[in-house]
C-alpha cells in the first residue's frame, strides 16, 4: 500500500474515532450537527455512521444517533483484564462499611479510568461515571497508582500529558508531584484535597501487582467537611490499607489457581 493510501486510512480512522468521542459526549446527535462539529461533509458523516450502525456500535433513532450496546459488550471483556469482580466486591464492602462513595480505578495508556463504584448511605452524587477517564495526577487513586511506578515512567507520563489543572489545588509542577509521590510510597496511601473537584476530599490505596506495577487503586471519597481531620488522615487510610492487603492476597491466589 502506498504512503498516500496509508495517510488516507489513518485520517479515516481519526474521523471515525472523533465521531465516537462526540457521540459519547453529546449522548445523541444528527448528521448535520456531527458534520458541523467534525468539519466533514454530511455524506462522509453518514458513511461513517452507516458502518458503525451496521456493526452495532451506534443506534439510529429517526435520524438521531447514539452509541450502541456493542461498546458495552466489548467493555465488559476489557474490564475482566483488571480483576474487576474482586475489586467490585471490595468496593461494595467498603461503601457499606463507611457509608461513603467508593471507587475502583485502573491505569491504562497513562490515564486513570473508573471501572467500578458503589454508594454508601451518606454518599454524594458522583461527579464522575463508570468508564470516565482522568489525568492520573488529579485524583487520589491516580497518584496512588503513580507511586508504584519507577520515576522514569512517571516522567514519561508528565512529558506526554503534562500536568493540567482541574482545580486551583491540582498539582501542576513536577517537583511537588514527585515529593508527594515519595510521601505516598512511605505511607502507602494518597490524598485528594479538592484537587479534582472543589469541595471533594478522597483517600486512596494502590493495589500492588509488584514493586513496580499495579492492578489499580481503591478510593473512598466524600464532601470535604465530612472527610477531614482524623477521619481522612488516619481512620480511612487504616481501613483501606487492611482492605487492599486482603484484596492483593486474594488476587494473587486466584491468579495462581487460574495458571
Amino acid at each position: 500500500m502506498s504512503n498516500s493510501n496509508n495517510t488516507k486510512t489513518v485520517l479515516s480512522d481519526e474521523r471515525l474515532l472523533n465521531l465516537i468521542e462526540i457521540l459519547h459526549n453529546q449522548s445523541t446527535a444528527g448528521v448535520t450537527e456531527l458534520a458541523e462539529m467534525t468539519e466533514l461533509s454530511k455524506g462522509a458523516v453518514h458513511a461513517h455512521l452507516a458502518t458503525l450502525e451496521n456493526r452495532g456500535f451506534v443506534v439510529n433513532n429517526d435520524g438521531h444517533y447514539r452509541l450502541g450496546l456493542e461498546f458495552f459488550r466489548h467493555g465488559t471483556a476489557v474490564r475482566d483484564h483488571y480483576e474487576y469482580e474482586q475489586m467490585s466486591n471490595k468496593v461494595e464492602q467498603l461503601a457499606e462499611e463507611t457509608g461513603e462513595r467508593v471507587w475502583a480505578q485502573v491505569k491504562e495508556n497513562q490515564m486513570a479510568y473508573y471501572i467500578s463504584g458503589a454508594k454508601g448511605t451518606h454518599h454524594i452524587k458522583p461527579p464522575v461515571r463508570i468508564g470516565e477517564r482522568i489525568h492520573l495526577h488529579q485524583i487520589a487513586g491516580g497518584k496512588a497508582m503513580l507511586s508504584c511506578l519507577p520515576d522514569d515512567q512517571i516522567q514519561a507520563i508528565i512529558d506526554r500529558h503534562g500536568l493540567p489543572p482541574a482545580t486551583e489545588n491540582t498539582i501542576t509542577d513536577a517537583e511537588p508531584l514527585f515529593a508527594e509521590i515519595e510521601r505516598i510510597r512511605e505511607q502507602g496511601y494518597a490524598f485528594n484535597r479538592e484537587e479534582s473537584i472543589p469541595g471533594l476530599h478522597a483517600v486512596s490505596t494502590p493495589i500492588k501487582k509488584s514493586d513496580h506495577d499495579v492492578y489499580g487503586a481503591i478510593t473512598i471519597s466524600g464532601p470535604a467537611n465530612r472527610l477531614s481531620g482524623n477521619k481522612l488522615e488516619s481512620e480511612l487510610p487504616s481501613l483501606l490499607l487492611g482492605a487492599v492487603n486482603e484484596l492483593e492476597i486474594n488476587i494473587k491466589y486466584n491468579r495462581q489457581g487460574r495458571s
